[in-house]
């Protein structure tokens, strides 16, 4: 090794050694700073917490109401399969078979707003959803102008905030919740809201099902190929089947496995966690005060020795 590199080796050796013994100073720094403003950590900690407990005791509670659902089975919907068979063929003479609603029309129809205009205009809630602003003994809203009372469409985005329908894709099965404040009613809404989507379904399916009956009845009185009145009698008698199945059965779109419930115990507020959050954030929020303190100190030390060297 020449004497050149040598003494480049004791050159980077020696420049090298402050860098790292400067590093272990500001890390000891760092640590006595926190040290000796433990207090400020402390009272900001404490804050923090106080704040999250008086957070989750006023937050208002919520429960969640859920009912498990099924599609219903073709044989309790009607004879799909019937259609199924004669469908092709009927569609070759020109005549067209409208085919069944699936599971995820009737989720749609569930969350559409139709549905859920008609559901809360029938169950008169948008003084209970709004009740912050309804007074019940003279039954009139307690706003200034009338631009300002609930509408419909208010009261269908507020009730959308507290549905909720999940479908698992694996099993087929559809959980239907309801979030609200009283537990009973919440029970209430999850089971009614089922209840009447089926109905209003079935309802329109016999219709649909008269209309295509004579539609095939009128289809039936025209044709004369004897290969084509037996298609058109084998859709007609599976539209009156259908028709029939509909009629007797009130879950005609989605079957109630388990109905809702009132809940025994809150959704939320989960008050020991927002608890233990606020303490934690607190922590971070006092040792981030201390450090950004200490920057804001060392910034004005370094403006002052520049202001006395120039």
């Amino acid at each position: 090794m020449t004497e050149e590199t040598k003494s480049t080796t004791k050159y980077v050796m020696v420049e090298s050694s402050p860098s790292i013994d400067e590093n272990e100073i500001d890390l000891l720094e760092l640590i006595r700073s926190l040290l000796h403003a433990w207090k400020t950590i402390f009272g900001i900690t404490i804050l923090c917490t106080g704040l999250a407990v008086t957070y989750a005791l006023y937050a208002p509670e919520v429960f969640k109401a859920e009912t498990l659902l099924a599609p219903a089975s073709e044989e309790k919907s009607g004879a799909s399969s019937a259609l199924s068979q004669f469908g092709g063929l009927a569609a070759m003479a020109g005549i067209s078979i409208p085919n069944d609603s699936n599971v995820e029309e009737v989720i749609a129809t569930l969350q559409s707003r139709k549905f859920l205009r008609q559901y809360i205009d029938e169950k008169k809630l948008l003084p209970v959803l709004f009740e912050d602003i309804w007074d019940t003994e003279s039954q009139s809203w307690l706003v200034k102008n009338q631009e300002d009372e609930p509408t419909e469409q208010k009261g269908v985005d507020a009730f959308k905030e507290i549905l909720s329908v999940d479908e698992d894709k694996n099993s087929g099965l559809i959980s239907l919740s309801i979030f609200w404040k009283d537990p009973v009613v919440a029970a209430e809404w999850a089971n009614d809201l089922v209840k009447q989507l089926n109905e209003q379904l079935r309802e329109k399916a016999i219709s649909d099902s008269r209309k295509r009956v004579g539609y095939l009845e009128r289809e039936l009185s025209k044709t004369t190929l004897q290969d084509m009145r037996a298609v058109l009698y084998n859709l007609l008698e599976s539209e009156k089947q259908k028709a029939m199945l509909a009629n007797v059965n009130e879950d005609f779109a989605l079957e109630v496995i388990d109905p809702a419930i009132a809940p025994e115990t809150r959704y939320k507020p989960k008050r020991k966690l927002i608890v233990v959050l606020g303490g934690v954030c607190g922590g971070f929020l006092g040792i981030f005060a201390v450090f950004f303190g200490q920057f804001l100190r060392k910034l004005k030390s370094s403006n002052s020795s520049e202001k006395i060297i120039s």
